[in-house]
């Protein structure tokens, strides 16, 4: 994951970040809706092990729970399976611990067969944490050790900025690990309800779901390539394959989607300040002239460049670091959609 490590970021600068960003902070160290920059990453692990993790997240996004949640959750099935669904690791007497939390059965987690569907592990998990007070505010291996009661309840900190970089990893792109925009839960900034009849944060959810999709869509799992064209046999999934097709998918509109200038005209004009996750970032212009960015969360305070997802002719679909406004002197303008 890019951006500064997690230890050099003091809480009242990642505060002010969020303030400025119009995002609710979870803990001085994470929101809602954005993770924080982190030193970790998400290389290193392998296909079964990321798998793994990619289940506890979207166990947390089936729930409506903050990316805080999944982070802690990664971290501590990482200290105590190392994201591997198995039997009993031999730990201490936990003779019948088992599956990616090693759970025990003789504790209550459920049967054997249960504890190693990862999906009810990890709901079994979030049942707990949900039980822990202030569990958002608390340190990460704080907040593990309540729901687990391990051993070694210092061993879950050490966790945590590799956790970051693997919940990144499965929210965004697999490429970069930037921040992305998952799961809201409570404390979402409100999202203008979009236009496919869901709003706030559910509405906020949807639309980077969609977003998500085009990343690995095409045949042979890369993203979908770049075409500006309404013919019936271009279109991908019913939508153009140029940007304001792509950012016309994202937020649930009929396809094959609006132009740059339409977008602009069901939009209305923010201060850079204001713009928060699902805004957009466009240039309305006529004949294919125009560009449009899902805007996804500012990369750092100094609000020098953000996270956008993009459909463009350099490859296609796009989660890349963009600078504000955009590339070279390309000018391009905050909006937020309406209707």
């Amino acid at each position: 994951m890019t951006g500064r490590p997690l230890a050099l970021i003091t809480t009242a600068a990642l505060a002010v970040f969020l303030a400025v960003a119009g995002i609710a902070a979870i803990g001085g160290a994470a929101s809602a809706c954005m993770l924080p920059p982190t030193s970790g990453s998400a290389s290193g692990y392998d296909t079964e092990q990321l798998h793994n993790a990619g289940t506890i997240v979207e166990v947390a996004n089936q729930r409506g729970l903050p990316i805080r949640a999944a982070v802690i959750a990664v971290a501590t099935a990482m200290q105590e399976s190392n994201l591997y669904n198995v039997g009993n690791l031999g730990k201490d007497n936990d003779h019948d611990s088992l599956g990616l939390f090693q759970q025990r059965p003789s504790k209550g987690w459920g049967t054997p067969e249960q504890i190693m569907n990862p999906e009810y592990a990890a709901g079994k998990f979030y049942d707990k944490l949900l039980t822990v007070a202030n569990w958002q505010t608390l340190p990460l291996t704080v907040a593990a050790q309540a729901v687990q009661i391990s051993a070694y309840p210092d061993a879950y900190a050490r966790r945590e900025a590799d956790a970051t970089a693997i919940v990144a990893r499965a929210m965004g792109d697999p490429a970069s690990g930037a921040p992305a925009v998952g799961p809201c839960g409570n404390g979402c900034p409100a999202a203008t309800a979009s236009p496919d009849g869901s709003g706030g944060c559910a509405g906020l959810d949807a639309v980077f779901s969609r977003a998500r999709t085009w990343l690995t869509a095409w045949p042979g799992g890369g993203p979908v390539p770049y075409l500006s064209s309404n013919a019936p046999r271009d279109l991908f999934g019913g939508y153009r394959r140029d940007c304001s097709g792509y950012v016309s998918m994202a937020l649930g509109l009929p396809g094959p989607g609006l132009n740059t200038i339409t977008l602009a005209a069901h939009s209305t004009i923010i201060g850079k300040t204001e713009m928060q996750p699902g805004d957009l970032m466009i240039k309305p212009a006529p004949g294919g002239a125009g560009h449009v960015v899902l805007f996804a969360g500012w990369t750092d305070n100094s609000m020098s460049s953000y996270w956008g997802y993009e459909q463009s002719g350099d490859g296609g679909t796009h989660y890349r670091r963009i600078p504000f406004p955009y590339f070279g002197t390309y000018p391009m303008t905050p909006y937020r959609f309406v209707n």
